[in-house]
């Protein structure tokens, strides 16, 4: 999978996490890409991105991402947008969680854009 714009790689990402495909949804990341957490811990690297990725699809949570602004720079990007889960909260209680996301996008050598931190809740407080 080799996305063109930013846009595509969201789409293209949760496509494939809808699917449950996490090869496809892993390879558009870079191999050292990061994750804030709400808490402002990093999961840092593929591996970390694998599991945190693993846990949701095996969670049956399934993701909305709603992408307000790009500020594209060249080979860099920001992204601001709305990332929205839905699942099953102990397997009865239906749940949905809506958070004002930050993802910094870089693009390869062949023009692909790639994940290379992501903020799915924000920015924690300091």
């Amino acid at each position: 999978m080799s996305a063109g714009s930013p846009a595509a790689l969201s789409a293209d990402f949760a496509a494939a996490m809808r699917a449950g495909d996490l090869d496809a949804a892993l390879a558009l990341w870079h191999p050292d890409a990061a994750i804030i957490q709400a808490d402002g811990h990093l999961l840092a690297g593929r591996d970390a991105v694998a599991t945190a990725l693993q846990a949701l699809i095996e969670h049956d949570i399934s993701i909305t991402i709603d992408l307000g602004a790009v500020y594209d720079a060249g080979a860099t990007a920001l992204a601001t947008g709305t990332l929205t889960m839905r699942g099953r909260n102990g397997g009865d209680a239906d749940f949905e969680h809506s958070s004002e996301a930050l993802v910094i996008y870089r693009r390869d050598d062949d023009g692909a854009w790639r994940i290379a931190l992501d903020a799915p809740w924000g920015l924690p407080a300091t």
